[in-house]
């Protein structure tokens, strides 16, 4: 085997935009030489700008290949957020080494490092990464994520050994495991509290705490665990009978585990049996409500959770809308919570109430309006009715606007049947809307709706309404553009200009902040409808879209 003198060695990194997501994604290769044995090893990692992916963050990573779909959907929600559970304390969080920090700046995945096989054994592949690690491609902000998952090794026990080799090479170079799962996070900041987690204190994957899921016949089980199957099989008033039932026959059978270490309680709340956990909560499930030795490794809480979150994402991506957590399982939500200890609302109908459409900060309008929504969409409307005066002289007497002359946004938002109505009292109607909505946002708390914005119309609006204007349409503007401003959908104009503000750094953050499409939906403007902009030049296509010849721009 030569020996190699690193001194000797040099580096060359190359980064390429991707050929399909060029915005959202970016390769980039470094590969190490030698200048008498030519190249020797290569590093291969892709960097993942989620911002760009404009809400379709899983879509994307599944395109590219099953390590990111699995890596975008075990550690992020489909905004590319960090999984609740991943940060809070808890089982699943680990060492708990990991934070909202997740949520910030690039996302690193380093798929791939290759020594040639005659120079291994030399330091070579440490070499590279301390290179890559210490190079201008990775920012503070950035996250590095790699999966040590040896591949081409078919027989199972070197596969393991070959796995633990390459663990403890990535715990070499300061790489943690995040939360309980396969997958293990860099952070270049020296203070992250991963490096105060050594090598032998680092989290154990899930899997080493999980029992093993066992194949059983179904009328096996039901002869083996009637409480579960009764559970699984009746959700009525009637399961409360059976389960006493059976408890009087064997009080035992209420903390029975099935194949795969679920007790009746896991069982309930991953069905969502809302009476059978009111009755199973009659005893003492103390032991039950922590365990997480089952074939999912999750507490009853945490299965609930997930089949919550599994609905709906069910809902939003083949119903098209979701129409909030039912009242059923936000029940059972607050019962586990409150057995378990954690701060809830005292009032179940409170908690209900704020908790219906997800909020995570207490402070949801209506359970869906987060304070930050609430003054983005508040800046928007303020803009839009103070920047469309400046409009007024692009407006001839008697005549109507030529729309694609007026370069205001808001204007894009007024369907083109309505153009030969375009006078400057329509537009001046038009405005009012917006001034009328961002008077409700800025002086009152109630939730944005057009009933509520009524009072504040003045008769400007007149001429707007009687030639077929609606509130809608500027709603629709003022809940279009700020998506298109926002970090995580658009430009990030929005945080550029307010993310120093007092007021908007003093507002809590809530996974309601950039649920846009729950907004519009509240607001009246139905998926299924079709809604701006309504581009001046653009010919509507047989399918109600718009044909343009835009393309994306390259990193």
């Amino acid at each position: 085997m030569p020996l190699i003198d690193k001194t000797e060695l040099t580096t060359k990194f190359k980064a390429k935009s991707h050929y399909e997501f060029p915005r959202a994604l970016q390769t980039i290769s470094l590969t190490v030489t030698h200048p008498q044995h030519g190249n020797v090893a290569t590093l291969e990692a892709l960097r993942i700008v989620r911002n760009a992916c404009r809400g379709e963050f899983y879509d994307i990573m599944d395109a590219e290949s099953d390590e990111l779909l699995q890596l975008s959907t075990m550690l992020f929600d489909k905004h590319g957020r960090v999984h609740p559970w991943i940060v809070q304390p808890g089982a699943r969080s680990g060492s708990g080494c990991w934070g909202r920090e997740l949520d910030e700046g690039m996302l690193i995945s380093l798929p791939d490092i290759t020594v040639k096989e005659e120079f291994r054994g030399q330091g070579i592949g440490s070499w590279a990464l301390t290179r890559f690690l210490e190079s201008e491609h990775i920012a503070a902000q950035d996250k590095v994520i790699c999966w040590p998952a040896p591949t081409g090794i078919r027989d199972h026990a070197a596969f393991e050994t070959a796995k633990t080799r390459l663990t403890s090479f990535f715990r070499k170079h300061n790489f943690r495991r995040i939360g309980r799962t396969q997958f293990f996070g860099y952070s270049p900041k020296a203070d992250h509290p991963s490096r105060g987690i050594s090598a032998d204190e680092d989290a154990a994957i899930a899997d080493a705490q999980m029992a093993e899921p066992v194949d059983i016949d179904p009328e096996e089980a039901q002869t083996r665990f009637p409480l579960h199957a009764a559970i699984v099989n009746d959700s009525g008033d009637q399961i409360a009978a059976k389960i006493q039932a059976l408890y009087d026959a064997d009080p035992t059978i209420i903390h029975a585990l099935d194949v795969g270490g679920c007790s009746p309680l896991h069982v309930a709340a991953q069905v969502k049996n809302l009476v059978a956990v009111r009755k199973l909560l009659e005893w003492d499930m103390t032991a039950d409500l922590t365990r997480v030795a089952t074939s999912t490794g999750v507490t009853p809480l945490e299965a609930l959770e997930t089949s919550m979150r599994s609905s709906r994402s069910f809902a939003e991506t083949l119903l098209g809308q979701w129409p909030g957590y039912a009242s059923e399982e936000l029940t059972i939500q607050y019962l586990l919570k409150q057995r378990m200890g954690q701060v809830v609302d005292a009032n179940l109908d409170s908690y209900i109430a704020k908790s219906k459409y997800g909020c995570t900060c207490g402070s949801c309008g209506g359970g869906w309006m987060s304070p930050r929504m609430r003054f983005h969409l508040n800046c928007q409307a303020a803009l839009s009715r103070d920047m469309m005066p400046d409009f007024y002289d692009s407006f001839k007497r008697g005549q109507p606007a030529d729309v694609g002359y007026l370069f205001d946004n808001a204007s894009s938002y007024i369907p083109r049947h309505l153009y030969p109505s375009y006078y400057i009292s329509f537009y001046k109607g038009y405005r009012d809307v917006f001034n009328a909505a961002y008077l409700l946002l800025e002086t009152t708390d109630e939730l944005l709706s057009a009933n509520a914005i009524q009072r504040f119309l003045s008769r400007d609006s007149t001429f707007y309404f009687n030639k077929g204007g609606c509130i809608e349409y500027a709603f629709d503007a003022i809940t279009a553009i700020a998506k298109e401003q926002s970090v995580e959908f658009g430009d990030g104009t929005h945080e550029e200009t307010f993310g120093d503000d007092e007021k908007w750094v003093a507002l809590p953050k809530c996974v309601n902040d950039i649920e846009f499409d729950l907004v519009r939906r509240m607001l009246g403007l139905s998926s299924a409808e079709r809604w701006g902009p309504y581009d001046y030049g653009c010919e509507e296509d047989e399918f109600g879209g718009m044909d343009d010849d835009s393309e994306d721009d390259d990193f």
